[in-house]
């Protein structure tokens, strides 16, 4: 049977909606051979050890249906962390309300790295609430972000 990566996070993002939960992130290593399944999962409630455990087992039962069988590769089950990394529109979506730093491919105001909190998010554009004023980023010049927790936290106390 001939498959793609696609197929793949369509099937897993399918099989997770079916238990209420949501595909975060998935990186494949080394398609087609494939050496290693790395599958992060958010969830609105909490995810314990026993839910991961029970998912990984699930999972690797579900991905058998594309000829990867126990031991032929390895398969990690997480939730994308604290200081997860935002890729798409439905991670900043997600992010709304934390503390976010990025990095930007052409700089505004000739800086490159911001820091702030996630007031807002589209299709098309961020709004960074700064210190003193609000900044809007065009999704499409953000190079790297994730959320920064150590400020979060610090905003929090």
């Amino acid at each position: 049977m001939e498959y793609t990566e696609v197929d793949i996070k369509d099937s897993v993002m399918a099989f997770l909606n079916e238990e209420n939960l949501e595909l975060y992130d998935i990186n494949i290593v080394n398609f087609p051979s494939i050496d290693k399944v790395e599958i992060f999962i958010f969830s609105e409630d909490d995810m314990n050890y026993s839910i991961i455990e029970r998912l990984n087992y699930q999972l690797q039962r579900h991905l058998e249906e594309f000829n990867l069988f126990k031991g032929d590769y390895e398969l990690v089950i997480s939730t994308p962390g604290i200081e997860r990394s935002l890729k798409t529109e439905r991670h900043f979506e997600l992010a709304i309300g934390e503390a976010i730093k990025l990095k930007l491919y052409s700089p505004i105001k000739d800086i490159y790295t911001y820091e702030g909190e996630l007031i807002e998010s589209n299709s098309e554009i961020i709004t960074l609430q700064l210190e003193n004023e609000q900044l809007s980023i065009d999704l499409e010049n953000i190079k790297k972000a994730r959320v920064n927790y150590n400020k979060f936290k610090q905003k929090v106390k």
